[in-house]
């Protein structure tokens, strides 16, 4: 099968998105419960081992061109998205959750439409502010963070 352009951002759009969060860390502020920071963790890593699970169903045999694979792949992008948007945040993780999932939505959306490039717009999310790299401790128990080799910190 011939190679098609732009198609390795989309294989390698999970890893790309789990460096960008490994490389924001600090120990930054607490949010004050270690529960909800476990729970948006877990979260969180369930939606990106989802969507290596989902990109692995995905028949790249029917793939014709860039555009029809990312409609092929836009429907894991949309679940990534949409599980991502439905995990709820430690409160001074709010506003930056929000940012984040308007960028993963808009990309899932423009993907579904057909646009590749789109992922190159998922490795732009905002930054996660200092509380990164306290989640951290939690993602590396996480079975789902190890599954997809997600983390928040350095």
């Amino acid at each position: 099968m011939p190679m098609l352009p732009g198609r390795g951002w989309l294989l390698l759009a999970p890893a790309l998105l789990a460096m960008l969060f490994a490389g924001c860390g600090g120990d930054g502020g607490d949010s004050g419960d270690s529960g909800a920071d476990e729970a948006y963790v877990a979260s969180i890593c369930k939606a990106f081992s989802q969507l290596n699970s989902d990109i692995d169903k995905v028949d790249v045999s029917n793939i014709k061109d860039p555009k029809d694979a990312a409609k092929q792949f836009g429907a894991a992008f949309e679940t990534l998205a949409t599980t991502f948007s439905d995990a709820t945040p430690p409160r001074d993780l709010k506003d930056w959750h929000a940012d984040a999932t308007r960028v993963l939505t808009d990309a899932a959306k423009a993907m579904k439409d057909g646009d590749i490039s789109a992922l190159r717009d998922m490795v732009n999310l905002p930054e996660p502010p200092g509380p990164a790299g306290r989640l951290e401790k939690y993602a590396r128990e996480n079975k789902d963070c190890q599954e997809a080799e997600f983390g928040f910190g350095i």
